[in-house]
């Protein structure tokens, strides 16, 4: 038995052993993908709760975003594998976007989804002080997202939340990446005007749900002012906003309205009631008080008045006994009175009591030979007799203080010159001296040697003279309207105490004159780097402060002006613009030149002589855009520094003295070219091919360092060259938001100071603040959300300036300005002053035409009679 046994049971372990092997080598045989096995994934972003089913099988990601699930093979998993939109949670909602390569190779590695999130966001509207603002008084929202995806939005989709993208994948080269989206606020328009600044606000849907949108609302204080005497006027103002609606806002008992949630934007507006009120533009963007003009009644009768007056005036210019007779027929009982005691021995009325159109005498062109001067008496009790060669019976002179009886009219035949008249030759020398000293006028002007008809134009010109001005002297205390932008408060200091010395100090003023003079001009012009290269996008790189006036595009000609208006009322004179020549910086600075011109502000040019990688750009368009800009703003006032424009040339220090001469050389006969050497050494290799050096030292420490011998070690190096010298101030430094390492704290203005009094001592010839707005490298003086305007204080009080906060003016705000006008007594007398000089001047132009024209044998003299001034 056991031989046939074994026999049979060695045939069945061979054939189990061949059954049992057949199967292995049939799946080692075949691909890795054929193989059942497990897919493991990862979403990107990392998400729990997304769904994944393959082959029947669903799985669903964990917290961190990762999904394991069995599969028969790896083959063809790009159709089998299904990612269903899913909300991950209630706010937020997943779409499939890609994998990243091939799902087949999952039997290798893990398999990267990468999904689109999508997030329900909502938003409100507060004003500037967090006020909420009903959303029934929007007109439309406009969004934009950093994809370029628009969303506009109005009627019942403002109170709505919505769904907006909020993330998206893209290939990176370590494999998929989620990038998340913002959006920016483009415009929320109320009353027809956007009350954001376009792409100031950014949201990222990733961080935040809730969007507050600021809008710019303002409180706007309206009053109406009489044009002429400056009198509260009108019932109320007539408000015609930028969609055409008009509102009535009626004043109060203090003759003012007030508007506490204006939008920002451009009105027409008018005075209704009190007189004539011509509509006018009011551009709004501020907290601000308007001051409107109105033509009132009694400005209209004070201009008909002027009228009539005129018109009388030149219908009597030509009809001078017309005159006469008005003046004879109204001559009151105290002007006759007064002409009867005009007798001689009576005083005379003081010349500065005469009428403009008295006749006033004229001197006698030569004195009379024969006539010894009178000389009167030393106010004797009686005069004493004096002998004279007249007859003995003439009549003995009257007692002192007795009238002299009034000559009467001598005949027209006059005596010859040096001889006494009849009159005078009855009357001894003591009575004729007694008598007033006779005065050649009008009534005796052949007696003083001037024609009749040109001693009376002698009135008619001193009355013109006198209304001139008496005008003059009424307009001379009126305010002016337009108080500039620099003119902010100056602090006191012993020079402007000084300039209010008493006239028994002014001999010791004028002693000082010198050392005044030489103060004066120990003076040197404060500049301040300026950058113009703001775009709505800028902001989102490399910024960790942002401006007060929102994140702003330099395109924005109303945030130049302010930016103009601050600096100079912080006692800055200029700005140094950073520019190449581009179409979009040109127009830019076109606009800034425009700007500064009316605000009498001044502008130099840093050159930006590297391209964004910090190479040199070709000196032949260096060459061609110097020449263009020389072309075009050589001879313009604004740029008017040191006589010439200033260009400061950044990457100078590059080239050698050679390259610098040949490529500047023309530029330099209308320009002032200067480098920006970084130390002595570089200001010796330019060799005088330059004009000067404008050194950029913005991240000098000097509380810490000696910057001051540094600084003054390179002024003398400039100045030995005969060079310009503009010394650097900076605030502080911090640019390790774009790849620096070095910061300076700012100390709360202490490192500002410190580093305007090295600069101060190093002689320079001006001092160039880094910078106005380099928010990049936090040196910036302009007000921030950080800082506010702490550091434009600072600078102003080491200027001897007290920054007037209030000066971001409108083009047309009229907020601190008092209206104009003239007391009534002041109107109405200047109103008589302009509307007599004209006839005055036509009277005398035809007294002057008249004696031209008469012959001088008809020029016979008047009777010759004492003046009487009426």
């Amino acid at each position: 038995m056991t031989g046939p046994l074994r026999r049979l049971l060695l045939p069945l372990a061979v054939v189990a052993a061949l059954l049992a092997l057949t199967p292995v080598a049939a799946v080692a045989d075949g691909p890795a993908s054929r193989r059942p096995g497990v897919l493991r994934m990862q979403t990107v972003p990392p998400l729990p709760g997304v769904q994944v089913t393959v082959d029947g099988r669903t799985a669903r990601s964990d917290a961190h975003g990762r999904i394991a699930v069995r599969v028969r093979n790896f083959l063809g998993l790009a159709d089998r594998i299904a990612v269903a939109p899913a909300a991950v949670s209630p706010d937020r909602r997943v779409v499939f976007d890609r994998f990243r390569g091939s799902p087949d190779a999952g039997v290798r590695r893990v398999v990267e989804v990468g999904l689109r999130t999508v997030r329900r966001v909502s938003w409100s509207f507060v004003e500037r002080v967090g006020t909420p603002v009903s959303v029934d008084r929007i007109t439309s929202l406009r969004l934009r997202s950093s994809t370029g995806e628009i969303h506009e939005l109005s009627g019942a989709d403002l109170a709505r939340p919505r769904w907006v993208a909020e993330s998206r994948t893209q290939q990176g080269p370590r494999g998929l990446a989620s990038k998340q989206l913002y959006y920016v606020v483009d415009s929320v328009v109320v009353d027809g005007t956007s009350v954001v600044n376009r792409a100031a606000q950014r949201f990222v849907p990733w961080d935040q749900q809730a969007w507050i949108i600021e809008l710019l609302f303002f409180k706007v204080r309206f009053s109406a002012a009489d044009m002429i005497f400056s009198r509260q006027a009108g019932e109320a103002v007539r408000l015609t906003r930028a969609d055409g609606r008009v509102e009535d806002l009626r004043f109060a008992a203090d003759g003012t309205v007030l508007v506490p949630d204006l939008p920002r934007g451009t009105y027409e507006v008018r005075v209704d009631g009190g007189g004539v009120s011509f509509g006018r533009p009011v551009s709004i963007s501020r907290d601000q008080q308007v001051v409107l003009s109105v033509i009132s009644p009694l400005d209209l009768s004070l201009v008909v008045l002027g009228v009539l007056v005129v018109a009388l005036g030149l219908v009597l210019a030509g009809r001078p006994h017309l005159c006469r007779r008005l003046v004879r027929a109204r001559r009151p009982a105290w002007a006759r009175r007064l002409a009867h005691s005009r007798r001689p021995g009576r005083a005379r009325r003081p010349a500065w009591l005469r009428l403009p159109g008295s006749r006033r005498p004229a001197a006698p062109p030569h004195p009379e030979p024969a006539d010894p001067p009178r000389i009167e008496p030393a106010v004797p009790e009686q005069p004493a007799p004096v002998p004279t060669a007249v007859p003995s019976e003439q009549p003995a002179p009257p007692p002192t203080g007795q009238p002299t009886p009034v000559p009467t009219a001598v005949p027209s035949e006059q005596p010859p010159t040096g001889q006494p008249t009849p009159s005078q030759a009855k009357r001894p020398v003591a009575a004729r001296s007694a008598d007033p000293p006779e005065v050649p006028s009008a009534a005796n002007g052949a007696e003083a040697g001037v024609p009749a008809n040109e001693a009376r134009s002698v009135g008619g010109r001193s009355g013109a003279a006198v209304a001139v001005t008496a005008l003059l002297a009424l307009l001379a205390p009126v305010p002016v309207a337009d108080r500039p932008a620099s003119a902010a408060p100056t602090r006191t200091t012993p020079a402007t105490v000084s300039a209010q010395a008493t006239p028994i100090a002014m001999s010791a003023q004028a002693a000082s004159a010198g050392m005044s003079a030489q103060a004066a001009s120990a003076e040197v012009p404060v500049l301040a780097y300026y950058y113009i290269w703001f775009n709505p996008t800028s902001w989102n790189r490399a910024k960790t402060d942002y401006p007060t006036l929102g994140r702003y595009s330099s395109d924005d000609t109303e945030i130049l002006r302010r930016h103009v208006r601050m600096a100079k009322a912080a006692g800055i004179d200029g700005f140094l613009v950073s520019w190449k020549h581009t179409p979009q910086l040109d127009a830019r600075l076109a606009a800034l030149v425009d700007i500064a011109r009316r605000e009498s502000f001044k502008l130099g040019i840093v050159y930006q002589g590297l391209d964004f990688a910090r190479d040199p750009l070709p000196l032949a368009t260096v060459r061609a855009d110097l020449a263009h800009f020389a072309d075009r703003y050589a001879t313009d006032p604004v740029f008017d520094v040191f006589g010439r424009p200033v260009v400061v040339w950044t990457g100078s220090e590059k080239f050698t003295a050679e390259q610098i001469d040949d490529t500047v050389k023309q530029a330099r006969r209308r320009l002032l070219v200067l480098g920006n050497a970084k130390n002595v050494d570089g200001v010796a290799a330019a060799r005088g091919a330059l004009d000067g050096q404008a050194y950029y030292w913005s991240s000098a420490d000097p509380v810490e360092e000696q910057t001051e011998r540094k600084l003054t070690a390179m002024s003398e190096a400039v100045k030995r060259t005969g060079g310009l010298w503009i010394a650097p101030v900076a605030p502080g430094f911090d640019a390790r938001m774009i790849g620096g390492r070095r910061e300076v704290d700012r100390r709360d203005g202490r490192t500002l100071r410190a580093s305007f009094t090295a600069a101060r001592r190093s002689a320079p010839d001006a001092l160039g603040v880094i910078s106005w707005n380099e928010f990049s490298e936090n040196t910036h003086i302009e007000p921030s959300e950080r800082h506010g305007g702490a550091y434009l204080d600072v600078l102003a009080d080491l200027l001897g300036r007290a920054v007037d906060h209030d000066v971001l003016l409108e083009s047309h705000a009229t907020s601190d300005e008092r209206p104009w006008g003239l007391p009534a007594w002041g109107a109405l007398l200047s109103a008589v002053a302009v509307a007599a000089v004209p006839p005055l001047w036509l009277v005398y132009r035809r007294r002057r035409a008249r004696s031209a024209v008469t012959p001088p044998t008809q020029r016979g003299a008047a009777p010759r009679v004492d003046p009487v001034d009426l």
